[in-house]
């Protein structure tokens, strides 16, 4: 073995991360799935859902190849509004996707709007300035669709209290994992529409 690949090996074990997972969700399934209970989508799964039976939807043809699940509903977020009616799904899973958004919170009224009354919505994304500093010191380019330099848990909680405050219902946090997982944050929240 190289001499590069004994110090980034020994590296990720410093930083708690683990390699040859496939895909951000392969990383964190075992923490979420008692949360998918029920009919339930996976949007932006990228070839890996969170459970087979899962309704997948993303990009005709997504640009992440992290399995070989198929796409059930084909949807451009950045332009379109999820192509399913109010109240559908007891979960919604989304995994390293709404981080690419500037409009974060449109996308989650749309994940809410598909959800319904008491339904699960299972977040998980990067903590960026953790992503930023694993990724420097791992020496991995960034992503550079992700777009707010403050994303996190915190940011993300904010998010799902401003749309509280415009009625749109409240979120009780079942679960959390901040950062356990490399640079991953994982919510669970309850809506209560």
């Amino acid at each position: 073995m190289a001499l590069q690949q004994k110090i980034k090996r020994k590296l990720y074990g410093l930083l708690g991360i683990r390699e040859k997972h496939g895909s951000e969700t392969a990383k964190v399934r075992h923490l979420v799935l008692n949360y998918c209970n029920g009919y339930g989508c996976d949007v932006g799964f990228g070839g890996d859902k969170i459970k087979k039976d899962a309704v997948g939807i993303d990009f005709a043809k997504p640009y992440a190849f992290a399995g070989d699940d198929k796409v059930d509903i084909a949807c451009d977020l950045s332009k379109d509004a999820i192509p399913v009616p109010d109240n559908t799904y007891d979960y919604v899973y989304s995994s390293h996707l709404i981080e690419d958004f500037e409009d974060t919170e449109r996308i989650l009224k749309d994940f809410i709007r598909i959800l319904k009354n008491n339904g699960n919505l299972i977040l998980v994304f990067p903590d960026q300035p953790e992503y930023e500093r694993i990724c420097q010191l791992t020496n991995q380019p960034l992503n550079i669709y992700h777009v707010h330099k403050d994303m996190g848990f915190d940011y993300m909680m904010n998010c799902l209290k401003n749309l509280e405050q415009q009625g749109l219902g409240s979120a009780e946090l079942l679960f959390k994992s901040n950062i356990e997982i490399d640079y991953n944050v994982v919510i669970v929240v309850k809506m209560h529409k």
